[in-house]
Parts: C-alpha cells; sequence; structure tokens
C-alpha cells in the first residue's frame, strides 16, 4: 500500500470523517461499490486517458490487498485456531 505523509492525509481526513460516519451496519456492498465507483471516476475525470483509468484500477485493486493483508488473512488465522485448520 503506497502511505502518504502526514501532511497529505491531513487534507482528506476531515471530509472522510464525515462519509465513515455515514457508513455503518445499514451500508450494503452496493453502497460501498458506488461509493469507491464514484471517488474513482472523480479521480480521472476531466483528465480521461488510459493510464488515469487503469490507475484507479490499481488502486482500487491495491485497496484491496491492503484488506486481504491487514483484515481478512488475520481473521482467517483467528479461526483457524478456534475450529482448526482443514487441513
Amino acid at each position: 500500500m503506497p502511505y502518504i505523509d502526514k501532511k497529505s492525509r491531513e487534507k482528506y481526513d476531515k471530509d472522510l470523517a464525515r462519509l465513515r460516519k455515514l457508513i455503518n451496519e445499514q451500508t450494503s456492498k452496493g453502497d460501498l461499490t458506488y461509493i469507491l465507483y464514484s471517488l474513482a471516476l472523480e479521480y480521472f475525470k476531466g483528465r480521461e486517458s488510459y493510464t488515469k483509468i487503469s490507475e484507479s484500477i490499481g488502486s482500487l485493486s491495491d485497496a484491496g490487498e491492503e484488506i486481504r493483508r491487514r483484515k481478512l488473512n488475520p481473521y482467517e488465522d483467528k479461526k483457524i485456531k478456534e475450529n482448526g485448520d482443514v487441513f
């Protein structure tokens, strides 16, 4: 995951905090897909090119891999300890 410095994060954090408050247990997979898709479209809006479109897809993919690495894999490891491995 390409980490950005604290100063760069600060320009997004306030608005992201507002968006995070809107996302709760009522948020559906469709809602999340809509939010992410809308943000990706905004990234290349007005400067559409193969590169910009590809970068937006890559960023979404990278974010998914980071979620897998930091959240899903540890969750699966926890469940293996609780329930035993399949093999």
